[in-house]
Formats: structure tokens, sequence, C-alpha cells
């Protein structure tokens, strides 16, 4: 991790001191990839994930992005069990070329775009609120409940990412960016670790701010895809947004104006960049792309941005 790297950290707005908090960090030398035993799942598990599954289908079908609603169908997630993984990522890999891989939890930037650039995505094994995830950080405060945890679980992973990875198009910016991040780290261009962390931080906050807790214009076509009408002006297509209850509530909530605690900026991928975050509660503000597509090329138009070579 490069978070102690902070020469620049001045460029930033809106800076969370500590923002990964107390989560475990698994690195190349850790071993981070795992088998998952699907037999000996606790049945507590599979009862949070149908409980989990249960509250967010009907909000997600009315207000989630017509990647993700495709994608949802795609897979055929089971709405009571906990995903096999062997199951999920060989539809996964027969759709687009992806796979799910299970690992022991968060890792590092450069295990996990490692993994990604070679279209694996990486998929924690334990699920929020379980006596498994209690057990791996006894003695540690962490957030553990259905609303929310700060690191991802399988939940968030399965539900929240992998049905995007089956549209050709998000699956390939996921990787560009993997790529990017791969070629800072090996830093043929000599920035030196403090550069090399300040834009790697560039290349976190816009993957927050949009594959992680993005949203976009309501698109004239997705409604034929719901059971519901969307009855907001915004579609969400952020994963931690899909896979947190209170957080996608809360865009629902702000985009009617029934709060206002968090707002709504058109996106400006130099701003996004720019811009820090917090792992630790509801997200203060969502960036507004107008279309997937936009996103894409704004990406790739601008790639200048994340090899920042000093002032």
């Amino acid at each position: 991790m490069y978070e102690n790297y902070n020469n620049y950290d001045n460029l930033f707005f809106n800076v969370i001191p500590n923002a990964v908090g107390n989560i475990k960090i698994f690195g190349k030398e850790d071993e981070f990839i795992i088998k998952q035993d699907y037999n000996s799942i606790p049945e507590e598990e599979h009862e949070i994930w149908g409980r989990l599954h249960h509250k967010l289908i009907s909000p997600v079908d009315q207000y989630a992005s017509g990647e993700y609603l495709q994608g949802l169908k795609a897979l055929e997630l089971d709405q009571n069990a906990m995903p096999n993984f062997k199951i999920i990522s060989d539809r996964l890999g027969k759709i687009s070329g992806w796979v799910a891989v299970p690992v022991s939890g968060f890792l590092d930037e450069n295990v996990f775009f490692t993994l990604t650039a070679q279209r694996e995505f990486p998929v924690t094994d334990i699920i929020r609120n379980s006596k498994r995830f209690d057990e791996k950080y006894v003695g540690v405060s962490i957030q553990n409940e259905d609303a929310y945890t700060p690191e991802p679980d399988i939940f968030h992973d399965i539900f929240g990412h992998l049905p995007f990875l089956t549209d050709d198009a998000y699956g390939n910016f996921v990787g560009k960016m993997a790529q990017h991040g791969l070629e800072l780290i090996k830093d043929e261009r000599g920035l030196g670790p403090q550069l090399i962390a300040h834009n790697l931080k560039r290349l976190q906050n816009l993957a927050w701010w949009t594959y992680e807790f993005g949203v976009m214009k309501k698109q004239s076509n997705t409604d034929a895809l719901r059971k519901e009408p969307n009855d907001m002006d915004y579609e969400i297509y952020g994963a931690g947004i899909i896979s947190s209850y209170s957080e996608v509530m809360n865009v629902v909530s702000c985009a009617k104006r029934i709060l206002n605690g968090s707002e709504f900026l058109n996106f400006d991928i130099e701003e996004a960049s720019l811009t820090r975050f917090d792992y630790s509660d509801i997200q203060d503000r969502y960036y507004v792309i107008e279309s997937m597509e936009s996103l894409y090329s704004s990406f790739y138009d601008n790639r200048d941005l994340f090899l920042f070579e000093g002032q």
C-alpha cells in the first residue's frame, strides 16, 4: 500500500486521514488466493446472503443501470444461497472471458491490478455480519453490519461487481485501469515512490467515484428491463452502492430531495481523480456521468492525468 507516501497529498481535495482504516490488506508475499470449500459454508452465511439479496433486489431492479440488470439476469445468482465460485466463474467466463478468483480479503494495488489486468476478478469468500468475519477481525474495531462493511465481502464482490463484468466495454475499462496501474508500479518513467503513490491514489479515487460509487443520468431505454419504472433522475452503476441498502436508499432519498446529506455533481475526471473518499461512512457526494460510454472515453482520452510528474 502507498498510503504512507504523502508528499503530494496537498493537491487532493477531501483528504480523509487513515482512509483504509483497520482493514487487513494482503500483498504478493501473502497467500491471498484460496479455495472455496463450498460444502463447509455455515448455514448462517447462506441465510445472510438470502437476507441481503431479498432486501436489495427490489430497489436495485428499479434503480440500477441497464448494464447491471442484464448482467444480473445472465449470472442467475441464487437468491437464497451463497454463490459457488466454480459455477459463477464458469458462467461469467463463457459470457465475457472474466473469471472470479477466491481471495483472502482486501488486496493491495499490485495484486489487485495484476489479477484484473488478466481479467481475473478477486472475490472474498466470507460475508459480512458472519461469525467468520468477526473471527477475522477479533480485537479490531471495524464496522460489520448488514448495511455496510468497509472490507469488500462476497456479497459486495459478486452481487455488486460481477454482473457488470458480463459487459465487454465495462470489462475492458476495468482491465485498462489495471494495466495503467501496473505500468505506474513498474515505474519505467523513473517517477519514484512518492509520485507513483500519488498517481495510484488518483487512479484509486477515480475507481471509487466511478465503478464503486458511480451514478449516471437516467437512460431512456433502461425501464424496459425493470419491473417498476425508475422514478428518479439517475441510475446507479457503482458496486459499492448496489451492494449496500443504506447507500442505495441514500441515493434515492437525496435524488428525490427527501434528504439533502449528499450532493450530485457533474462528473469531471480531473476533479474526481483529485478527490479522496471515506471507506467508513455514507458518501457525501456522487459524480454523475452522462452514460457509460462517456465514462470510458473520458478515461481513455485523459490517461495523462494519472502520469503526473510533479511541479
